[in-house]
């Protein structure tokens, strides 16, 4: 699946993407899937997709006097450095990582921030369970980007998640005025050389002059989890995922 599926019946969008993109076409997908569900075209979907290597980091991060020598420092390095119009911490995108976006329509206070966290990380934790993998959400320190609802194994980070609201105004889309669209993500440590991923965040901090703060030992890939790795084990783990969310996404139509 390599392009916008929409099942008629059940008004759910699907976008799945096996070949790396730019980080910046990766951040459009996300809008058209969020732009589905603000239309009333669907009622909630999800997108499957892998970036190529670069640093995210948020808007804030230009105010940092450095940050220009900074960036150019880590693109010599082979880490392009992308910003993002959110808030947050640096978070490194590799080939080997697998990004999950999930978008639904639902009421503004329908919901508490927990609730809304759950949707996306309880589809993560039902997949890893599947595959005989148990884990929970928690705040890790030392973590990149840390947050109270990183997906963790065994004590370490396995992925990290955000997420944003937007009111739908689209008189076609909208009952009243507390109809919503909730647009979440995760990124999810499917394969890599993390070693290196936490190094070049951490120069990138030190470039700023600010305090290089994560730790090596606090994250966990999937292929670590699993003892396999490589291009085909990232595609099955991203195949795997889709049939799971195939059946997962359908409780919020």
């Amino acid at each position: 699946m390599n392009s916008l599926t929409i099942s008629g019946r059940s008004r759910i969008a699907k976008i799945k993407r096996n070949t790396p993109v730019e980080i910046s076409a990766g951040l459009e997908l996300e809008q058209t899937l969020l732009d589905q569900v603000l239309s009333g075209r669907v009622q909630c979907g999800y997108a499957l997709w892998r970036s190529k290597q670069a640093l995210v980091v948020p808007k804030s991060a230009t105010n940092r006097s450095n940050f220009q020598a900074a960036s150019d420092y880590c693109a010599e390095q082979g880490w392009p450095v992308v910003i993002r119009s959110t808030g947050g911490e640096l978070t490194p995108q590799s080939e080997g990582f697998i990004n999950l976006t999930m978008a639904i329509k639902c009421k503004k206070g329908q919901m508490s921030i927990r609730d809304s966290y759950r949707v996306i990380c309880n589809a993560i934790l039902g997949w890893l369970s599947d595959n005989g993998i148990q884990g929970e959400c928690a705040s890790i320190e030392g973590a990149f980007c840390d947050g109270d609802f990183n997906v963790v194994v065994g004590g370490q980070k396995l992925a990290g998640t955000a997420q944003r609201w937007k009111k739908i105004t689209n008189p076609l889309a909208r009952t009243d005025d507390r109809d919503m669209a909730l647009l979440m993500h995760a990124v999810i440590l499917c394969d890599g050389d993390l070693p290196a991923m936490w190094n070049i965040s951490n120069r990138f901090y030190e470039k700023c002059q600010l305090n290089p703060f994560i730790v090596e030992g606090k994250h966990i890939s999937l292929a670590q989890l699993m003892n396999k790795s490589g291009e085909s084990f990232v595609l099955k783990s991203l195949d795997g995922l889709d049939a799971y969310l195939n059946r997962y996404i359908d409780k919020y139509i």
